[in-house]
């Protein structure tokens, strides 16, 4: 059978647009001489469509259109996903998440997504039913067994504790499948593409059957979709791999013989530079921002969002503004300056100073003479939120928050102030990681200034300050924040691995307490398996404290 995959990207909502996309993709399907083209999981309404499946009219146009693109279609196969809703049916929610498969001009076979999940990123319990029945379908002499993301990550072959008490795709090979199919919208962290292909080998080995994985490729927000979609033959080889981060189509034919493919994953520092790049491009174009701002430090992690958006928009689409104190050194803005021209983007100086000295004689009298504290400190990045936001309102720039996991786990960033922005770019991304970025970027000539990689981390907002005045080394850091958020140990198993209780007491206790602030942060770009946002979520009031 020769599958056309279309590797393609949405956007949530865009019914016309992404019909179009489907038919487009059909239209290069028919000329390669495809049996079956196929689209990623929901793609006609866009992946997670979230609360919009709670509207009726949103619904009713969903399945109007999918019944307006099977009536173009030929005796070639078109496989996509979309809404699909049972009418007669008055328990439950009545809608689901379906492939829908049509040729000679109408909706032959639908198969609704079995395995429904609810947890990390995923809620779409809130709105699908399982699938009533699991089948398979007869076409072109072969007998494809259709599933969606979710039904393939159940292998009772791979997983030793699973999620599910059944296996769907077990059903489709129990009853005859010649060919599997399986369309996806699966979000990217760094490891999973290697985690899905193992799991895909070891179910395909098992049941020496071809399988063609269709992922999505885009941006929807926090969540980023690599694409990198799989063709794997009756051995568990993978035959061909859609490229990251991008749109693809190609032809996977079962009957061919290919040569291995090797490469899955590429290294971090690559891998997570080219996420975050897409996930800027598309949360740009798809929400009309032309341009980008940022507020320029002359730290690292400012530094690295500037590089991002300027690889995601162009150098001509991105502004940047320094907005120095009297605490700001001499370096910082020269080593800003030294960025601003290896990048060859626009820039502004304005300084924060003379308003800061007028606030504080305005409050002078509020202030009742107590002594100066984080208060005093807390105004300069506010300052510069106000510069920020003045600057973004009036020009139509897409801010960008410089805030990297470290910080927003600790709450070493000012609510109102460094942390105003439309989106996270680093949010997802340790301090110690930001370091590896910058020496994976400056690999082959100096991009970031060295002098802004060497410097000793400052907030520069009182004489001689750094960011160990408050803070555990990062090194010690990130590593207890990596067990705590993104391992899910408790107290006593990552002391029982740092080796130092009082470090660890600390740190576990200033992230519970800093949950009001991730609250109303920017959405952050997932990279980790635990990204704060909508995939962790932890109340602000309570009292479970470490």
């Amino acid at each position: 059978m020769r599958i056309f995959v279309c590797q393609a990207n949405p956007i949530i909502g865009d019914i016309k647009g992404n019909a179009e996309k489907i038919l487009e993709g059909y239209k290069k399907g028919i000329e390669e001489k495809a049996d079956i083209v196929v689209f990623p999981e929901l793609f006609l309404c866009g992946y997670p469509p979230l609360d919009l499946v709670e509207k009726k009219e949103f619904r009713q146009s969903v399945m109007k259109t999918a019944e307006q693109i099977a009536s173009q279609t030929t005796s070639t196969g078109l496989l996509f996903g979309s809404i699909t809703e049972d009418y007669e049916d008055l328990i439950g929610t009545n809608v689901y998440n379906s492939a829908i498969l049509c040729y000679d001009g109408k909706i032959h076979f639908v198969q609704s997504k079995s395995l429904i999940p609810n947890y990390d990123v995923f809620d779409e319990v809130r709105y699908f039913e399982s699938a009533k029945v699991v089948e398979v379908h007869k076409f072109k002499n072969e007998i494809i067994g259709i599933s969606i993301c979710e039904d393939i990550w159940n292998d009772a072959d791979y997983w030793k504790h699973r999620r599910y008490p059944i296996d769907p795709i077990q059903k489709q090979v129990d009853d005859g499948a010649t060919v599997l199919i399986n369309i996806s919208a699966s979000p990217y962290s760094y490891g999973k593409r290697k985690e899905r292909f193992e799991m895909l080998s070891t179910l395909v080995i098992n049941d020496k059957l071809p399988l063609a994985y269709v992922c999505c490729v885009g941006a929807q927000t926090e969540l980023i979709f690599d694409g990198a979609s799989m063709c794997l033959n009756k051995k568990g080889e993978l035959c061909l791999i859609g490229k990251p981060f991008e749109e693809d189509y190609f032809i996977f034919d079962t009957e061919k013989k290919y040569n291995k493919t090797l490469q899955i994953e590429s290294s971090f520092e690559k891998e997570v530079l080219d996420s975050l790049i897409l996930g800027v491009k598309d949360y740009s174009k798809k929400n009309g921002f032309k341009k980008a701002l940022v507020g320029l430090s002359g730290g690292i992690d400012s530094a690295i969002v500037t590089y991002i958006a300027v690889h995601a928009l162009g150098k001509d689409n991105v502004h940047v503004v320094m907005m120095p104190s009297k605490y700001s050194s001499e370096g910082s803005i020269k080593d800003s300056k030294k960025l601003i021209a290896n990048l060859g983007i626009k820039s502004n100086n304005i300084s924060i100073q003379p308003v800061f000295d007028k606030i504080l004689e305005m409050l002078k009298d509020s202030f009742d003479g107590k002594p100066e504290d984080i208060t005093e400190e807390n105004i300069q990045p506010r300052i510069r939120g106000l510069y920020l936001m003045a600057l973004s309102n009036k020009h139509g720039y897409l801010l960008c928050s410089t805030g990297n996991k470290s910080e927003i786990a600790t709450g070493y960033a000012t609510l109102y102030g460094d942390m105003c922005g439309a989106l996270a770019v680093i949010g997802d991304v340790y301090k110690t990681q930001i370091y590896s970025l910058a020496n994976y970027i400056n690999r082959d000539s100096e991009i970031i200034p060295y002098e802004i990689v060497n410097k000793v981390p400052s907030a520069e907002l009182k004489p001689n300050q750094t960011d160990q005045d408050s803070l555990p080394p990062y090194d010690l850091l990130d590593k207890i924040l990596k067990l705590y958020l993104e391992e899910q140990m408790e107290l006593s198993g990552i002391i029982s691995i740092i080796k130092e209780p009082e470090a660890v007491k600390k740190v576990l206790k200033i992230v519970d307490l800093n949950e009001f602030k991730r609250k109303q942060s920017a959405p952050v770009l997932r990279v980790s398996k635990k990204a704060f946002g909508y995939g962790r979520r932890f109340p602000i009031v309570q009292k479970w404290r470490n």
